[in-house]
């Protein structure tokens, strides 16, 4: 019998190459052993390539010690076959694993146990169970695999060309490009919005942003310009200077309303956000909201800390951006002097708050202030009723971008919303 530790399988035929292993072991049977771990049932945030890289090798000790074979399928889910091994060398890395995940709701919810996580097989009485489900998997990849040649071409094409990751000599060009271009087709203004008595959205303000998406897709589709964060950051430095540009030129500064945009610590110690202040008056400057991300506010908190004082006193306002259900509780708001946090909505926020965890994620938003949060990424009615559950009055996303549109009431959206956030989800995949 070959050394089941020592197959190596590509990505496209895993399902396969698991498949004839347990055929393979028809005739040996005798002191084998596996688990059927079902990751794919973890939440997105915890099903990211270095959470399932880590996942796998928690069995290299069984690969070493016991001749082990870790298969990791398509969907994620990991089978695990070992020759010798007891229940008790087995279940050490399974239960390592629910320890990992243990905050994951899968995980919480599993009230029984590893019934749900995970199906043990000894294959001397349960190789034809372990046979039937080496063939589902095999059968739900070409499915998979069916699914996704049959979508749109546009979706097929996103997923099956794979970018090349942004490095200096493109980040060079994309810049030249970027000096060169019109950017006013690439400009998005977004509303951030209250919600009225009578529960209709009524802009406050609005973002002014560029898409990134849609800019790469003009200038350089092949390439993958969020691959390295800090390549990309750059960039966004030089994004920076021509959105000033742009809001000085198209009058947006004179318009008399209120917008924000997403600018860079350094941007705002630069000539040309200087050259930009001066062109304000006081009272336009009490309109604008300037967006910053926490990593780089301590990238440089020096930095910060004096632009932050020194804008504020000429009326400008600071948002923090992008912040989740995980960082919220990590800050204080009034120490860092924002006058608002944006707080991105996602399935998890939902999640955490129904779990044990849900008091300090209230605690948080109470600390922050529930009147000065907006809940972004809106994309749903339940991302309403989380909202109105922490206090919450300003929000922003797709959804409110809708209604507007409709100009229609919570109550009266949610069956009309349906269909054109399903047509959105499925143009923007």
């Amino acid at each position: 019998m070959p050394s089941l530790a020592k197959s190596r399988t590509t990505v496209m035929d895993r399902e396969a190459a698991l498949l004839d292993f347990v055929e393979r072991l028809r005739k040996f049977t005798k002191g084998r052993r596996a688990v059927h771990i079902r990751l794919s049932k973890l939440r997105p945030y915890n099903r990211r390539a270095h959470h399932m890289r880590i996942a796998a090798s928690a069995f290299d000790p069984l690969v070493r010690d016991y001749d082990a074979a870790v298969f990791r399928l398509f969907n994620n889910d990991l089978v695990v076959i070992c020759n010798g091994a007891d229940v008790a060398d087995m279940d050490h890395p399974v239960l390592h694993l629910r320890y990992l995940f243990a905050e994951d709701p899968f995980i919480k919810n599993d009230e029984a146990g590893d019934v749900e996580f995970c199906t043990w097989f000894d294959l001397e009485e349960n190789y034809t169970d372990f046979h039937d489900l080496a063939q589902r998997m095999v059968s739900a990849r070409a499915q998979f695999e069916q699914d996704r040649n049959e979508a749109p071409d546009s979706v097929a094409k996103k997923e099956d060309v794979e970018k090349k990751p942004l490095d200096p000599p493109n980040l060079a060009a994309i810049q030249e490009a970027i000096a060169q271009a019109d950017l006013s087709t690439v400009i998005r203004r977004q509303p951030i919005c209250a919600m009225t008595r009578d529960r209709k959205p009524e802009p406050a303000f609005h973002e002014i942003f560029t898409s990134i998406a849609l800019l790469c897709e003009t200038l350089m589709p092949e390439i993958d310009v969020q691959a390295n964060p800090w390549l990309f950051r750059d960039l966004t430095k030089h994004l920076d200077r021509r959105m000033i540009s742009y809001l000085a030129k198209n009058g947006e500064t004179t318009r008399g309303q209120s917008f924000s945009i997403n600018l860079n610590v350094s941007t705002l110690l630069s000539p040309e956000f200087l050259d930009f202040d001066d062109q304000l008056n006081k009272g336009t400057r009490g309109g604008i909201v300037i967006e910053l991300q926490l990593f780089d506010v301590y990238a440089d908190l020096g930095s910060f800390l004096f632009a932050r004082d020194f804008l504020h006193e000429r009326g400008y306002k600071f948002c923090l951006d992008a912040t989740t259900h995980m960082s919220l509780p990590l800050i204080d708001r009034a120490e860092l002097g924002f006058d608002l946090v944006k707080l991105l909505w996602s399935s998890d926020l939902a999640d955490r708050l129904s779990g044990p965890r849900g008091r300090i994620l209230r605690s948080a938003a109470e600390k922050v202030g529930p009147e000065r949060l907006i809940l972004a990424h809106c994309d749903s009615e339940r991302a309403l009723e989380v909202g109105e559950s922490l206090g919450i009055t300003l929000y922003q996303g797709y959804l409110l971008d809708e209604m507007l549109a409709r100009n229609v009431t919570r109550e009266d959206s949610v069956e009309a919303l349906t269909e054109a956030l399903q047509r959105h989800r499925a143009a923007t995949r």
